[in-house]
């Protein structure tokens, strides 16, 4: 069973508290890189390698998810694209789903491969198929991601299928053992019909009523064989993230890429579109092994994993990993609980998380290890120039006040935790208007004269109730909690439902202080400048923008400020990483947790200390 999903009614914890082995890496690799990436939100800089490593995946996956016997070699990309999900992303269960691999009728017999050369020939141009495709949605992802850097002229797609086509011969060595065991224990009750509770990702609904639409009689054909090795993965149409492996106790999670077990054996097997020869190669065998340990307790500590492996698709190499013994896996499981409780019970302080960087680790391709580089871990941190392990400085600003050029007053500075862009306040609904069929309605409620809109961005809160109440009527009286203030170009107020927002019914005698006067439109912040960052496009409209934007932290937090390009001024292609600015006059926003600033014509952003830089 490769995904256990959470189980709400007991799940205290949530989706975005557990812990990962992507963050246990990180934090082993060094504390402050954590506190910094988890904690204070930074985000490294999106080279294309990153997305290029996704669309090797994505194409791989969707070759495996197709048959031989049911497209030809040059069917569309999208045959198997159109899976039922429920509202989570998960493929759904809902018997009366229509799944697109039951809809389809078989090839001819005689179209079907009955040699491997034939499998190979197929996979080959299906893969040649979903790769430029998987190419371009990467490309686009990263053109509007706020972080890009690089080009992306920098990939080579010859390269990237080179890594599919081996991965291909990688996997066709299963499906040849899987024919050579005449299909394996298992090749009657797949005949069948009979399918896992979590069947590999084939286009077809999770119970078939009859025997298997591909299933022939006698010894196991190659079709069968291909279609019984076929290894489970995250089915690509999936949500993000809505396939996981979540502890019992639901505070730690994991997603596999290949689970092979056709042959009653259970192996984890971790894609790389890489050689292999980084440092990174360390943190591959030990999420695995974490995996390892995640398989063994969710199958109710009954069920053990037989073989590890990293396929690193740009070496042409298999890495096999010793699986954790039982003792192992129980003292990991121990350890890892420990620092849950340690970075997740409370969120540590930065001093909690000091810069305290593990050795660099040496690997040739393959990721065999080698000797380690001299080089010392810091020098190549992304954060190293605001980071006192490199070139920056243990001590932050916490508010205050500052006197601007060209300004005679003085501005109050308030520290970033301090912040509060949320209010909650009782008001009277004065008009709903649309909703139905789907769609959320529009809300205008009233308080001792003053109007606002309510914006719902959302239809749930984060514990599952929804955001607003239904049938809510005019002159309802109701409870805005945890709204999101903020006022559009006309002046006019809008309260912002996200996830942490709700309307409700308010109580007969419930009251609440606050008021709409209270909203605090402006503020001035201070802190150093961690990076910059800039968003471009094309609206509805068919006209440009442009947006740029800049992360700032102080000794309290770090949030994100924004605008329009033509609002920041010289001062912003001045500023350098690790210089002091401070931001006057902004409006604040927020999305669950994260708080963002807004700054307009009206805002200042000042230069007010540089930090030392040798030419």
């Amino acid at each position: 069973m490769p995904v256990r999903l959470a189980l709400p009614e007991v799940d205290a914890i949530g989706p975005f508290k557990r812990l990962s082995a992507s963050q246990v890496n990180a934090y082993t690799t060094c504390p402050r890189l954590w506190y910094y990436e988890k904690v204070r939100r930074f985000k490294m800089p999106q080279i294309p390698v990153l997305f290029v490593g996704r669309a090797v995946e994505e194409a791989f996956c969707r070759m495996l998810q197709e048959s031989p016997a049911l497209l030809m070699a040059n069917a569309s990309p999208e045959t198997l694209s159109h899976v039922p999900l429920d509202p989570n992303g998960v493929p759904s269960r809902d018997a009366n789903a229509a799944w697109p691999a039951d809809r389809l009728l078989t090839l001819p017999h005689e179209m079907w491969p009955t040699e491997l050369e034939g499998l190979r020939q197929w996979a080959q141009e299906r893969l040649s198929i979903h790769l430029p495709v998987a190419l371009e949605a990467m490309k686009l992802e990263w053109e509007k991601d706020e972080r890009r850097s690089g080009q992306w002229s920098s990939v080579n797609p010859q390269r990237c299928l080179d890594m599919c086509l081996k991965g291909l011969e990688m996997h066709l060595a299963e499906v040849q053992r899987c024919f050579d065991a005449n299909g394996g224990p298992n090749l009657e009750a797949w005949r069948k019909g009979i399918r896992p509770k979590w069947p590999a990702p084939d286009g077809r609904s999770y119970n078939l009523a009859l025997r298997h639409p591909l299933a022939q009689d006698g010894p196991a054909s190659w079709i069968e064989a291909w279609e019984i090795s076929r290894p489970w993965f995250v089915d690509p149409n999936a949500g993000k993230f809505s396939m996981n492996a979540i502890h019992p106790e639901h505070w730690f999670q994991g997603e596999y890429d290949l689970v092979y077990r056709w042959d009653d054996s259970i192996n984890i097997v971790d894609l790389k579109a890489s050689v292999g020869a980084g440092d990174r190669s360390g943190n591959y065998v030990e999420q695995l092994r974490m995996y390892a340990m995640l398989w063994w307790v969710t199958h109710d500590r009954k069920e053990t994993v037989d073989k590890l492996e990293i396929w690193y698709l740009g070496a042409d190499a298999i890495k096999q990993i010793d699986v954790p013994t039982l003792d192992e896996m129980k003292a990991m499981e121990a350890e890892l609980n420990s620092l849950w409780h340690q970075l997740k019970g409370e969120t540590p302080t930065m001093e909690d998380c000091p810069p305290n960087p593990s050795p660099m680790r040496g690997f040739s391709p393959g990721g065999v290890p080698a000797k380690a580089p001299e080089t010392l871990r810091c020098t190549t941190c992304d954060w190293k120039a605001v980071c006192p392990g490199g070139d920056g400085l243990d001590s932050q600003l916490k508010g205050g006040s500052v006197r601007l050029p060209g300004s005679t007053a003085s501005y109050d500075l308030t520290a970033i935790e301090e912040l509060e862009p949320r209010m909650t306040l009782i008001a009277e609904v004065f008009s709903v208007t649309g909703g139905g069929d789907g769609q959320r309605p529009r809300i205008k409620v009233v308080q001792d004269g003053l109007f606002a809109q309510v914006q719902l961005l959302v239809d749930t809160h984060q514990d599952g109730e929804p955001a607003w109440p239904q049938g809510l009527l005019k002159g309802d009286r109701v409870k805005l909690d945890g709204v999101v203030p903020s006022a559009n170009y006309k002046g006019e107020l809008q309260l912002k439902v996200d996830p942490h927002a709700i309307v409700v019914h308010a109580g007969k005698d419930e009251h609440v202080e606050a008021t709409l006067l209270d909203f605090r439109a402006r503020w001035n912040v201070t802190g150093q400048l961690v990076y910059r960052f800039e968003k471009k496009g094309v609206g509805r409209n068919g006209k440009s923008w442009h947006r740029k934007g800049m992360m700032l932290m102080d000794a309290t937090g770090s949030m994100k400020v924004e605008g329009w390009a033509a609002d920041w001024g010289p001062q912003y292609d001045l500023a350098e990483v690790g210089d002091t600015m401070v931001a006057a006059n902004i409006s604040l926003d927020a999305w669950a947790i994260d708080v963002k600033g807004q700054i307009n014509r009206n805002s200042k952003i000042q230069i007010t200390e540089r930090v030392e830089r040798v030419d």
